[in-house]
């Protein structure tokens, strides 16, 4: 079997070397060629491949690249064959439609099936993969999905996306929240490790707390999910939210927190630097900009 993987970034590049654990080869593509050779000298059995139309080589071909534009582009590269198509990255759901529209007429299946999780889940295998499509075509690619973590068969495309937009709508708020706890407490001069202490043995201690808590406390942000990328999200989330009639007041506030502390400077540091933004470190939002929307530009 040969699979190809179109995305090399943060999470591609982990997932690629987690999908090498099935003895396929590996045909990888990025826009970036550099990049795609330097993650296939790392994996065995692994090639660069040095434009889109390699890939049609693949039985599977995996995509994961950052938004909806880029996921059509990449699809529409590649050349029409019997393979399966499978979407691991967050896209709006009228796109992963068209997607599927694009991979049949070729000929070949689509599984849309964003993943849960950042670099550390994806290094170990322990994502949470929310596929949608032709339950045959999930089952299809079970084997390979199994060593990317665990699959949720969420229905018809394109639930997966619904799914993963759901989620990424907590995330953001419980992000978000936890920074404001750390503002507030350094504001009545609460010492943090108290916080830190209260949220480990309180009825809502969970494990993205025990993730995020760290690197804000130290005020360190490597990125693991970068903010941009949540703020992108929300955009998404905002956009179905409207068509589909859902009243979400603070989610339309969230994206424009996100959204000023990305054009601050906090883009590329992890979505744990939203603290970054509400102490000050990229920007203190004040009435007029968490009032109003912010300026989008032209």
């Amino acid at each position: 079997m040969r699979v190809g993987f179109a995305g090399l970034g943060l999470m591609g590049s982990r997932i690629a070397r987690r999908l090498s654990l099935s003895g396929a080869e590996l045909l990888l593509w990025d826009r970036t060629a550099s990049r795609a050779r330097e993650v296939a000298s790392g994996i065995p059995g692994s090639v660069a491949a040095a434009d889109l139309g390699e890939l049609g080589a693949a039985d599977v071909v995996f995509v994961m690249v950052r938004d909806s534009p880029a996921t059509l582009s990449v699809v529409s590269g590649l050349p029409a064959g019997r393979r399966t198509v499978v979407n691991l990255g967050t896209i709006l759901p009228q796109d992963s439609l068209r997607i599927r529209s694009i991979v049949e007429s070729g000929g070949g299946r689509f599984v849309d099936a964003p993943v849960v999780g950042s670099t550390p889940a994806a290094e170990e295998g322990k994502l949470v993969v929310l596929a949608s499509g032709e339950r045959r075509d999930v089952e299809g690619v079970m084997p390979l999905l199994s060593l990317i973590g665990r699959t949720i068969y969420a229905g018809p495309i394109p639930s997966g996306t619904h799914a993963k937009l759901a989620a990424n709508l907590i995330l953001a708020g419980m992000t978000e929240v936890l920074a404001e706890a750390l503002e507030f407490s350094d504001s009545v001069g609460l010492d943090r490790r108290v916080l830190a202490d209260v949220l480990g043995a309180s009825p809502y201690h969970n494990a993205y707390f025990d993730l995020k808590l760290g690197p804000m406390m130290r005020g360190e942000f490597p990125a693991q999910f970068p903010l941009e990328l949540m703020h992108k999200d929300l955009r998404y989330i905002l956009a179905v939210a409207q068509e589909a009639g859902a009243f979400v007041p603070l989610t339309a506030l969230a994206e424009q927190l996100y959204g000023e502390a990305e054009r601050r400077g906090c883009s590329r540091e992890d979505v744990a630097a939203i603290s970054k933004f509400i102490g000050s470190g990229c920007g203190t939002p004040g009435a007029s900009d968490v009032n109003k929307s912010p300026d989008r530009g032209a």
